[in-house]
């Protein structure tokens, strides 16, 4: 009776403690026989979410144009914003989703050369007008402001006008140009210069991480112009 009765003091007498200290007290055993604060279990804390950067989770043609840096000082992205030739073509950008990335082009053309995973030091988009844009047969440019063409066709579009280098046009070269849709390539020719059939009416128009090159239609691939046929 007498073990009893002091094992169940002693019992009170730590659960006292405890409660004296609060649970910022407590500590647990460590290494050495040393004590250390008690911390949870890293399977019971849920992993605070990495922050992304605002002008990747909503960039919009309107957000770029509020911007103050001026035409000399954007990334592709605010060059085809705030220059009034490309008006049309930055919309249709923005609206264009890679599945894959969960991005829009408009961001992705708004991100340094360094993040663009190319070695040529930037990218270079050639950029159909707000003229050229006016020429796509209406069923086509019905469809991309609709919404009815989808991802993958739109992707194509888009990435055709994307080249994979820094490219001046005093490096121009004819021939076929690696671009990024993932589905072919585009033919550059010198003499009269021309990308994809389209006439390039303005060159090196600088960005700070690529150029832009101005061209009088729209290349439009065989499953993109079949796709929105009636």
């Amino acid at each position: 009776m007498e073990r009893r009765a002091v094992g169940m003091i002693l019992i009170a007498a730590l659960a006292a403690s405890c409660s004296a200290r609060g649970p910022a007290e407590l500590s647990s055993p460590t290494m050495g026989g040393q004590s250390a604060s008690a911390e949870p279990s890293p399977r019971s804390v849920a992993p605070e979410p990495t922050p992304r950067a605002s002008r990747e989770i909503s960039l919009s043609c309107d957000d770029l144009r509020a911007d103050s840096a001026s035409v000399s000082e954007a990334t592709i992205a605010g060059v085809l914003a705030r220059d009034p030739r490309f008006a049309q073509f930055c919309t249709i950008v923005e609206g264009t989703f890679s599945s894959g990335l969960g991005l829009s082009w408009l961001e992705i053309w708004d991100w340094p050369a360094s993040r663009m995973g190319d070695d040529q030091d930037g990218v270079t988009v050639f950029a159909p007008t707000d003229d050229a844009v006016a020429t796509l047969d209406p069923a086509l440019l019905a469809a991309i402001e609709d919404g009815a063409l989808d991802n993958e066709l739109l992707y194509s579009l888009i990435g055709h006008h994307y080249v994979h280098r820094l490219y001046p046009s005093a490096d121009f070269q004819a021939g076929p140009q690696r671009t990024w849709s993932g589905s072919g390539t585009v033919e550059l020719s010198l003499d009269p210069l021309t990308y994809g059939g389209c006439n390039v009416i303005a060159t090196d128009i600088r960005a700070t991480n690529g150029y832009v090159h101005a061209i009088d239609c729209v290349v439009v691939t065989e499953d993109v112009a079949e796709a929105a046929t009636p």
